[in-house]
């Protein structure tokens, strides 16, 4: 079933974002609806998007960037964001910059960087929100998928410490899953001034405008969608297809496609509740073949498992004391060019 989403004046609404411009184009008519029916607003922009070579290229008419040039990169992209913000009508003290590194979530996630995960943790626990919005861990991003793991585990750990009414997921890079209004989803009306103010508020992103201009401002149309939970058609093509539960054992089913522009070796990725979060990996052989199950912090050995099939499709079977406590998020990192084949599933451990 479709819904409709909508705020009220004693709701609280925490929206958590990789980078500057996801708060105009993910959620730019949101923020207006939510001020408009007089909801409280917290927005955590978790990088500064300074690691976007390209689009700083493009922008600045220069080849050769250095850390010094990223660190300015990283003040515009914030003014831009306070620039947006003013066009939506929501304060600056509304916002939250905690500049992390821009294109290095899913390496804080997988190194279990306590900071990064503290910061984002804190961010709900202090706001106490009733409405918690974050990436899908279906985006094509690593960045936002990463960052949908940290705020499920996040979540999970808090529990009912928090009044939370409504939780719902944002998805920017899946033009496949974005085209379809799927079951499930939360659907935002835009009344004509309220696309004019995003519209208005993705126009301030200047930098990113250069190379992507005509995408950004496509996300200023009719509507917003959001999920409930994940996108069914994403979980059903999700390289990542499930898990079984034997005598010692867990077998991870696979089944990665192959594609022209993916490179580099399969690796599976898990990663798992409990606070500081377990997690391990695992490069998967071309065919079967005992595979080696490390931390991925220093790569060291934990323990074998075996993976019976070939080129990323079949089981990945590992001793059951590797594989890191519930909720359990698991990932094959294969590249797409800049993206990934698919973001991170949530697998249940069978009942």
């Amino acid at each position: 079933m479709i819904q409709t989403l909508a705020l009220g004046p004693t709701d609280r609404l925490l929206v958590l974002l990789p980078h500057p411009d996801d708060e105009s184009v993910a959620a730019g008519g949101l923020l207006q609806h939510a001020l408009e029916v007089g909801s409280e607003v917290l927005l955590a922009f978790f990088t500064d998007g300074d690691n976007n070579p390209w689009a700083q290229r493009a922008s600045e008419r220069r080849w050769r960037i250095g850390a010094a040039d990223r660190a300015r990169f990283a003040t515009t992209r914030r003014g831009e964001a306070r620039a947006a913000l003013e066009r939506l009508g929501v304060p600056l003290a509304s916002a939250r910059f905690l500049g992390f590194p821009d294109q290095g979530i899913t390496d804080l996630l997988l190194h279990g960087n306590e900071v990064a995960y503290r910061a984002v943790r804190d961010a709900i626990a202090s706001w106490r929100p009733t409405v918690v919005g974050s990436p899908s861990l279906l985006d094509l991003h690593p960045d936002h998928s990463a960052l949908a793991v940290m705020t499920e585990l996040a979540l999970a750990e808090l529990g009912p410490a928090i009044p939370l009414r409504r939780r719902f997921r944002y998805l920017v890079h899946n033009p496949r899953l974005r085209s379809r209004v799927h079951e499930g989803s939360l659907v935002l009306p835009l009344a004509e001034a309220q696309r004019a103010g995003k519209k208005a508020a993705i126009a301030c992103h200047r930098t990113q405008l250069v190379l992507r201009g005509s995408w950004l401002l496509s996300f200023a149309s009719d509507d917003e969608r959001y999920y409930l939970d994940e996108p069914a058609p994403g979980i059903e093509a999700h390289p990542v297809r499930g898990r079984r539960d034997g005598e010692g054992a867990v077998a991870i089913d696979l089944a990665s496609t192959a594609h022209l522009r993916a490179f580099g070796r399969r690796t599976v990725c898990l990663v798992g509740g409990g606070g500081s979060p377990g997690r391990c990996t695992a490069a998967l052989p071309d065919r079967s073949g005992t595979v080696v199950v490390r931390e991925p912090r220093d790569g060291a050995a934990l323990g074998e498992g075996e993976f019976r099939g070939s080129h990323g499709c079949g089981s990945l079977v590992l001793p059951a004391e590797l594989v890191p406590a519930a909720p359990l998020f698991a990932k094959v990192e294969h590249a797409h060019g800049f993206f990934d084949e698919a973001g991170w599933r949530e697998l249940a451990a069978p009942r």
